[in-house]
């Protein structure tokens, strides 16, 4: 039974099953009057309370889609006892007929749909269905419902399983049909201070060249699963961003070898089987809930335990206005500082959530590594922000948004578009070097800035005076370091040949100096071809 909605129960209520019915006007509730609604849950939009009154004390549920615990028809289902869920984000429609389960899951309701699992499937029931779900299709962007129900042990045995070569070639598949809409929807990639087509190509086809090696060895010191599970533990550890980056930089430059001739796609199957697996165990391991990216599970990531969520979001300040402009000051700030220092990428920044608060959502922003770090970039050893690292945990009400989402790099996307302007409470941690961590009051956010907009210019200073090829490799090298941090936590950083391989760097200056000839060689073998995906079969 797949969960389908979370909201807020308007008291403590046993498991509910029931048939949807939607009330959206007054005849919907006079036509039902002489029906048995015992085993009718209804799904209203907003309010509800006089609306349903000449039913209400009938009704097997009510899921509402607006209010609060403080909103009339919370209170007056707790009078009646019929179970109720308030200011429910559901991630589906729902028709009448159709059977759910309301529920409490530690303290938040949760509306689930599909058939009723047994109380443990056989983990060889869920590895079929797993399978089926990574070779299913999906919409025109990829999008596929997960439905699949994985429980912990379940989950351990998919990360034990022996990726074979039909699993594999599902699994390239199931990726490169992820990612080519996605990069059909991204912004373009252009830059006034680097060459992003010449940087991005060499970087990922370094990452084919180099990453086989690289994660035997650390993989052979702290085997994938484990680095997931001990990143999943609190914020500001690893973008999840930067474990997606692993299998899919490294399938984009086998793709851009293949288009440029100079790889069969049924060469270095091994090595490709490798990489791919540690990804797919690292990220099992680190989502926990059986899926592989934000896309398919709605375009969330909630990695992080609740209880540290709630923490985090406990700590926050009520916004006012002052407050308000100070974090969007703060925020920009470190966003432009972040794009900076990792080459005009994202890859610093990464949204997880939105997370549960009640009838609220919480999302948590990570901006990883504002100065000298496990990535080693030589243009941050002496660098001296006032922080490692910052989180942000930013609270609002999903009621302000028509859409929203966030993608499979970490940004969020909102419709209306400004996620700041409906915030309404806020916390900002500072991290350490050491992993220790401060909560930063409001009156500390506008000091917090002015040290970063310093550091900014020491930074912008030492990018503007490198030339073309020195930008080319400084980004490069940003990409292609992506994973020290794994390294660094599996202790073998010394072990690994950190250098770039002889192979990348005869692809300099031809063809990759060309900007026209780097976005041709990139877009036709990841966007402009003729599969129903970005990466060719391995076979």
């Amino acid at each position: 039974m797949t969960t389908i909605g979370k909201g807020t129960p308007s008291y403590t209520f046993t498991r509910t099953t029931g048939l949807v019915r939607w009330f959206r006007e007054p005849q919907d509730v006079i036509e039902s009057l002489e029906t048995d609604l015992e085993s009718t849950i209804a799904l209203v939009a907003s309010g509800g309370t006089t609306f349903l009154s000449p039913i209400l004390g009938r009704l097997g549920g009510i899921v509402c889609l607006d209010g609060t615990l403080r909103s009339h028809l919370a209170i007056v289902s707790r009078e009646f006892e019929v179970p109720c869920l308030v200011g429910t984000d559901l991630t589906q429609d729902l028709t009448d007929g159709t059977e759910i389960v309301l529920d409490i899951v530690d303290g938040a309701g949760v509306v689930r749909a599909g058939a009723e699992p047994a109380e443990s499937a056989p983990a060889a029931d869920v590895s079929a269905a797993w399978w089926a779900y990574v070779r299913r299709v999906g919409d025109e962007i990829a999008v596929k419902d997960f439905d699949v129900t994985v429980s912990q042990q379940a989950l351990d045995a998919l990360i034990a399983e022996e990726l074979t070569d039909d699993r594999l070639d599902d699994l390239v598949q199931h990726m490169g049909r992820a990612f080519k809409p996605e990069m059909t929807r991204r912004s373009g990639f252009t830059s006034e201070l680097f060459p992003m087509l010449p940087y991005m190509s060499l970087s990922v086809i370094e990452d084919f060249h180099s990453y086989a090696e690289r994660v035997a060895i650390i993989d052979a010191a702290m085997p994938a699963e484990e680095i997931g599970r001990r990143l999943r533990e609190g914020p500001n550890r690893v973008s999840p961003l930067w474990i997606w980056m692993i299998g899919y930089h490294y399938l984009c430059g086998r793709e851009c070898l293949i288009q440029m001739g100079k790889l069969r796609r049924d060469e270095r199957r091994e090595e490709i089987r490798t990489v791919v697996d540690f990804w797919r165990r690292l990220t099992l391991a680190h989502r926990g809930d059986g899926t592989l990216d934000y896309k398919d599970a709605g375009f969330t990531n909630r990695y992080l335990p609740q209880d540290v969520v709630d923490e985090l979001a406990g700590a926050a300040t009520l916004l006012d206005p002052d407050a308000s402009k100070a974090l969007k000051r703060l925020n920009a700030t470190i966003s432009g500082y972040s794009f900076l220092y990792f080459c005009d990428s994202r890859v610093g920044i990464c949204d997880s959530g939105p997370y549960p608060q009640g009838s609220r959502r919480t999302i948590v922003r990570d901006y990883l590594s504002l100065g000298p770090s496990a990535w080693a970039y030589p243009w941050a050893q002496d660098l001296e922000p006032p922080y490692a690292g910052l989180t942000l945990a930013l609270t609002f009400d999903p009621a302000s948004f028509r859409e929203f989402e966030i993608n499979d790099w970490g940004t969020t996307f909102t419709e209306p578009d400004q996620l700041l302007a409906s915030v309404t409470e806020a916390a900002v941690f500072g991290f350490h070097a050491d992993g220790g961590r401060e909560r930063l009051s409001p009156e500390r956010w506008p000091d917090v800035a002015a040290s970063i907009t310093s550091s900014h210019m020491t930074l912008y200073q030492r990018f503007a005076a490198m030339n073309r090829e020195e930008r080319i490799f400084a980004a490069t090298r940003m990409y292609t370091s992506g994973l020290r941090p794994f390294a660094a936590l599996a202790g073998v950083t010394d072990k690994v040949d950190w250098d770039f391989s002889p192979d990348t760097l005869a692809l300099y200056p031809d063809p990759f100096d060309d900007d026209t000839q780097a976005a041709t060689i990139f877009g036709t073998a990841l966007v402009a071809n003729d599969m129903p995906g970005s990466f060719s079969p391995v076979r």
